[in-house]
């Protein structure tokens, strides 16, 4: 048995398989498997797109890097996830943003060639990789109609109405950190605070670390009219 057949299970490409059947493709395909240590670059960024890369072990950070010297993170990954499959197909085919081990990480990684004779193997493996390109698309233009709000504070509405409709209930659990979740706002981790407290004192929400309660949804709908 493959000994990364049970991580990729987690993967969008391979969550149908068996261990053994992934196990039996892989010894057909032969991919690569490499390790980084923490705050290694994997790929960086303006280097060609050969290859999309498949978690096995640790977290990934996916980072925009400015001139001025600022450092985004754009998405955070952990065992089973991709990254790369956006671009490996592009006329551009180039990295568009650098990726680092945010802990020790082990990679495996299709080149171009290997992920068409992985499609040519396995039809259903193909389906599910254009499926995840179409749900990327929504989640793109998800992202642009949040950034096309005016105030954060809209933004903040905007995405916990969002996520109270995805999560069915009032408590949302937030998926990632306050600096990832400014980011992903297009803001900064002071501003977002001052808004979620400004939302807290006006009795519309509640929140910890990890949770926001919604407690008058109309108030954060009114926001967006």
């Amino acid at each position: 048995m493959n000994p990364h057949a049970a991580a990729l299970r987690k993967n969008m490409l391979f969550r149908n398989k068996t261990e053994q059947e992934i196990t039996d493709i892989l010894a057909r395909i032969n991919p690569s498997v490499s390790s980084y240590s923490r705050n290694e670059q994997i790929v960086r960024e303006g280097e060609p797109a050969d290859r999309i890369g498949i978690v096995i072990t640790g977290i990934i950070e996916v980072q925009k890097m400015y001139s001025t010297g600022k450092v985004v993170t754009v998405s955070r990954f952990s065992t089973g996830s991709t990254f790369g499959e956006a671009v490996i197909f592009s006329k551009t085919n180039i990295y568009p943003a650098t990726v680092i081990a945010a802990e020790s990480a082990s990679i495996l990684m299709f080149t171009k060639k290997e992920l068409l004779a992985l499609f040519a193997l396995d039809t259903e493996i193909m389906a599910l990789f254009m499926q995840n390109m179409s749900e990327r698309l929504v989640l793109l233009n998800q992202r642009i109609e949040i950034l096309s709000l005016g105030t954060l504070r809209q933004r903040i509405a905007h995405f916990l109405i969002k996520e109270m409709k995805q999560q069915k209930t009032e408590r949302i659990r937030i998926p990632f950190n306050k600096r990832v979740w400014a980011e992903h706002l297009n803001s900064a981790r002071p501003s977002l605070s001052r808004e979620l407290c400004y939302m807290r004192d006006q009795g519309w929400i509640a929140f910890d670390d990890a949770t926001v309660d919604i407690l008058k949804v109309g108030e954060l709908e009114g926001l967006l009219q």
